[in-house]
């Protein structure tokens, strides 16, 4: 049952964010071929006046196929003779579709199930921005706090004192000679749970930036990933997915929120084949005052969307290698 949840809200997120592509095209009138969720071979499909709405077998992905999007197609339809202002803004859509999910998540988890923001240091990776519910003794805060030495208002404190703190409504300042982190606890519907909606997003984003940022580092110089940084794909993500859901709907929603603010990250990449690449070929296309020909744009585009994934299998069979 678990498992099904957690391949549904895949599906969902996907789903959603080409709903953003979708709709913004259709504000446009671009003509739109084919909505598709998931990728061929089809398992279902069924046309509504112009559009071909499909359900394909592989389940994490999804398309929206529109005249003149990989071709140029002189129609005052086609995606390839609108403004370069509209063109963006619908490559932007699923993008900004999965940010303000993100957000409503966060702040209905804040509202309903309240949430802990946790700020510590900058000298390590996995110490830049971290937000959860304190469920177990067992968890990232516990660890840096009970068995680092950091005190609260000079004395040490337990396990439970540390939850029957967090869970008041105020901040929590532990120190360590010259370190500190703070809690902030928020619970309830208002003006701060609100907040936390708003400007998560922004914390679970700069974290992966981070990330990135130490990813490519590693890669060039031959270090590779630290040993508390880890790369995973589907398989991880339903693997911690499906833990998160253990541990009850609060932890789990706090999850979907991560997962989508990541998807909108990671699309907004200008690597060519998503929707960051293809913002990066408008603003060549801007600056130029031409557009890029449409054989060079589409072999590029292949050639990355093969890469992207050749890199998912590789990843998915050392995920299922790990795990198993």
């Amino acid at each position: 049952m678990n498992i099904a949840i957690v391949v549904f809200s895949l599906v969902f997120l996907i789903t959603l964010h080409e709903l953003g592509h979708f709709l913004l095209a259709k504000k446009f009138d671009v003509k739109v071929h084919e909505f598709g969720i998931g990728f061929p071979p089809r398992a279902f499909a069924k046309k509504i006046g112009e559009t071909l709405y499909s359900i394909n077998i592989l389940p994490l992905g999804g398309f929206v196929r529109m005249m003149g999007e990989d071709e140029k197609v002189e129609d005052e339809r086609s995606f390839s003779e609108k403004p370069i202002w509209q063109r963006a803004i619908i490559l932007i859509a699923g993008v900004s579709t999965s940010w303000i999910l993100a957000m409503l998540v966060f702040a209905i988890v804040a509202s309903g199930w309240g949430v802990m923001r946790f700020e510590f240091g900058e000298d390590r990776f996995n110490q830049a921005f971290l937000a959860g519910r304190l469920t177990e003794e067992d968890n990232i805060v516990n660890q840096m706090i009970l068995e680092n030495d950091f005190k609260f208002e000079g004395e040490k404190v337990d396990a439970d004192k540390l939850k029957s703190l967090a869970l008041k409504d105020q901040e929590l300042v532990f120190e360590r000679d010259e370190e500190r982190i703070v809690i902030e606890s928020i619970d309830g519907f208002n003006l701060r749970s609100i907040g936390f909606g708003i400007t998560h997003p922004l914390r679970v984003t700069a974290l992966q930036a981070t990330g990135l940022r130490i990813a490519l580092e590693g890669f060039v110089t031959g270090e590779g990933l630290p040993e508390d940084m880890e790369f995973g794909g589907p398989v991880m993500i339903g693997d911690m997915a499906t833990e998160a859901l253990d541990r009850g709907v609060g932890d789990y929603l706090m999850f979907v929120g991560m997962i989508a603010t990541i998807l909108a990250f990671m699309n907004i990449l200008p690597i060519p084949a998503l929707d960051g690449g293809r913002l990066m070929f408008l603003g060549i296309e801007k600056v130029k005052g031409e557009p890029i020909p449409v054989r060079v744009e589409r072999t590029v585009n292949t050639v990355f969307f093969l890469l992207i994934v050749i890199l998912m299998i590789v990843v998915t069979v050392r995920d299922i290698y790990n795990i198993f």
